[in-house]
């Protein structure tokens, strides 16, 4: 697991994980089963009209898979 910035998910942190990963948004999407411009609102700045919050049991799923 990265240095991640904050626990548990944040924009930020997302974008750490899937840098630290070496995986594209275009990846993660294939990984979770979403369209990719769903990852690309997840990894949004939160003071932006087109953030989504990323739903914790992905952002867990995501996490996992990427351990293994």
């Amino acid at each position: 697991m990265p240095d991640i910035p904050e626990a548990g998910y944040t924009p930020a942190n997302l974008r750490a994980l899937l840098q630290s990963a070496g995986i594209t948004q275009q990846s993660a999407a294939q990984m979770l089963g979403v369209d990719q411009r769903t990852v690309r609102k997840w990894c949004a700045e939160l003071e932006t009209a087109s953030h989504r919050d990323m739903p914790l049991w992905q952002w867990r799923e995501l996490c996992e898979q990427l351990r293994a």
